[in-house]
């Protein structure tokens, strides 16, 4: 008799170290768009569709403590089935990404836009670092030391 394995079993995640994930973080920091004044770096990996990303920024956005004592530096990650591609890209392109994330995922008003070479380049590099690591929930959240 054979084994049977089914797809949807569980996963285990991997752990990078600490080091190794912090400067995997650092690579891609200039993709971050940054909410927060604070001396503390907080990495967050967030679907602008995600109801527990929406709460999570939502929290953070309104919570003046929290922004003057973190720096919140945020990557879009998209989770497939939130089919939130064209509202990452359109965060991308816009003028002012922090407030077009803002409006998108505290007002719920939501924008879409295809996007062009560089956002599909940066939405690239941040979903590389996030399977390097192991982003498997949104928000993920890394505090650097």
């Amino acid at each position: 008799m054979g084994t049977v394995m089914f797809a949807d079993e569980q996963k285990e995640h991997k752990h990078l170290s600490y080091n190794v994930s912090a400067s995997l973080l650092q690579s891609i920091d200039s993709d971050a768009i940054i909410l927060g004044s604070g001396k503390k770096l907080v990495y967050v990996f967030i679907d602008p569709l995600c109801p527990h990303s929406r709460k999570f920024i939502t929290m953070v956005s309104q919570n003046p403590k929290m922004l003057s004592k973190y720096q919140y530096h945020l990557f879009l990650y998209s989770i497939p089935r939130m089919k939130s591609t064209d509202v990452v890209s359109a965060v991308y392109m816009s003028e002012n990404p922090i407030e077009t994330l803002l409006q998108i995922m505290v007002e719920d008003r939501v924008h879409y836009d295809k996007g062009n070479k560089m956002t599909k380049a940066k939405v690239d590099r941040i979903a590389t670092v996030a399977e390097e690591i192991d982003v498997y929930k949104r928000p993920y959240i890394f505090i650097m030391k």
